[in-house]
């Protein structure tokens, strides 16, 4: 009896490990830690500058994490100039994720940093012509 009892116990409390297991990391599942995000410019063929260092020419996918905010800067010879950022903000899945996986679920997420989205997605910039 007491064996029996034990193994009830010991199948409930696996059951519900392995939930909770699948269910953590749901927003990481369904989101990824990086997103893709469509850049187009008005004229087209702009030079883009992603967070100071990396060097694109519109129009771009670009693949950026999704746990912090980004800075795009244009330039295009004979317009001015226009800086766009990108922000970082909570994701729709964090309500599923919260209810499905509870906090194990959520600390894994933002750990991995997809809890978040990137807006504006997607982004176009209008660069004026400069007036001579």
């Amino acid at each position: 009896m007491i064996y029996k009892d034990f193994a009830r116990h010991m199948s409930l409390i696996l059951t519900m490990v392995l939930l909770v297991s699948v269910a953590s990391g749901c927003a990481t599942i369904i989101n990824g830690t990086s997103q893709k995000i469509q850049v187009t410019s008005d004229p087209s063929g702009a030079a883009l500058l992603v967070n100071g260092k990396d060097s694109y020419t519109t129009p771009v996918r670009l693949r950026l994490e999704r746990r912090r905010d980004h800075l795009l800067v244009f330039s295009k010879e004979g317009c001015e100039g226009q800086t766009v950022k990108l922000m970082h903000v909570i994701s729709g899945v964090v309500v599923g994720n919260t209810l499905l996986g509870g906090p194990i679920g959520w600390v894994f997420d933002i750990f991995a940093g997809s809890q978040y989205k990137l807006v504006p997605n997607p982004v176009h910039a209008e660069l004026k012509k400069i007036s001579q």
